[in-house]
């Protein structure tokens, strides 16, 4: 009882935000689990891949899922990869992606949001991502 309890207070908390009627904003900080690049990071080659699993937490610092990124480079002279990326939450996947810069402190990348599950099977919008100087991922979904 007390699980299910949580679970709604959480769900309660991410939907509690809605900028109008039919659109709802979550925000979360990803923080890095797990992190691997095929190539050499500081001379990054066309096809070259990171993938990254991030632990997801809203701006109490409670834990309220988990994430996964795949990019792959597709500039070497504009340091640009492509991703797909998957918040996975209690309610359901939200899946978004596009191109970025290569990830460093202060860069940012806005991304489409694709799709989702379950309570987010009919997203859209968009993801806007803020690299921290501490390594975390600022992570704001406008979802309509």
């Amino acid at each position: 009882m007390t699980r299910f309890l949580i679970l709604m207070v959480l769900a309660l908390a991410l939907t509690s935000t809605f900028a109008d009627a039919g659109s709802q904003r979550i925000h979360v900080t990803a923080r890095v689990v797990e992190g691997t690049f095929t190539g050499d990071l500081a001379h990054p080659k066309l096809g070259d891949q990171s993938t990254t699993s991030v632990e997801l937490f809203d701006d109490s610092g409670t834990k309220v899922g988990t994430g996964v990124g795949v990019c792959t480079v597709v500039s070497t002279a504009e340091l640009l990869q492509q991703c797909l990326n998957t918040a996975r939450f209690a309610e359901g996947h939200i899946l978004f992606g596009g191109v970025a810069i290569l990830p460093e402190p202060g860069a940012v990348a806005q991304f489409g949001v694709l799709g989702g599950t379950e309570e987010f099977r009919r997203a859209h919008g968009q993801a806007l991502l803020i690299i921290t100087d501490t390594g975390d991922i600022d992570t704001t979904l406008d979802l309509e």
